[in-house]
């Protein structure tokens, strides 16, 4: 079954990325957000009610410092994820990527590589910033491995960054440059 989507603004091979919408908050999105498996990853920890993600969404489109994307199958267009980019730094061109990928089936399928090079390649060839990072907790293997599959670079790490379980994680710290990111190609 192959949907005809014309809504996406970046396409890749298996997924594509349109902006996310008032209408993904929903009982699925709400699920992913407050579920403590896929979320000890990402940095909202505290549980989300519709309430605040709609107040989330709106405060986002007032500002030039954030991007949400929805991440979408190519084949069924069905919302699998979102990734953002925040912290877009207008004067040093830099900006922080982060990504979840809600839809348990979907995951290890190599989604999550796909997700970050669509990104590096808008923000990089669209935005022209020099430089993408993010931090990860060190007991995510698989955001890990997808960001080093996708030519991101470990920069070092944060010692107990992240809190999670009663514990203090250390975070690994990633990092690419334009230079760094064209070289891949």
């Amino acid at each position: 079954m192959n949907l005809k989507n014309n809504n996406y603004f970046i396409k890749g091979n298996h997924v594509y990325l349109r902006p996310f919408e008032l209408s993904d908050i929903n009982k699925k999105y709400l699920s992913w957000i407050n579920n403590p498996l896929l979320n000890a990853g990402i940095e909202a920890r505290f549980p989300i009610s519709k309430i605040e993600a709609i107040k989330f969404y709106k405060d986002s489109k007032k500002t030039k410092d954030i991007i949400i994307f929805a991440i979408c199958d190519n084949k069924t267009n069905n919302h699998l994820g979102n990734c953002m980019i925040s912290n877009l730094d207008w004067i040093n061109k830099r900006c922080r990527y982060g990504r979840l990928i809600g839809e348990n089936k979907k995951r290890g399928l190599g989604i999550g590589t796909e997700v970050t090079k669509l990104i590096q390649n808008y923000v990089f060839n669209k935005l022209n910033f020099n430089t993408l990072y993010c931090a990860v907790n060190v007991n995510n293997k698989a955001s890990i491995k997808s960001n080093i599959k996708s030519g991101m670079k470990i920069e070092g790490k944060s010692k107990e960054a992240m809190y999670f379980n009663g514990k203090y994680l250390d975070s690994v710290n990633f990092g690419i440059t334009k230079k760094e990111f064209l070289k891949l190609k």
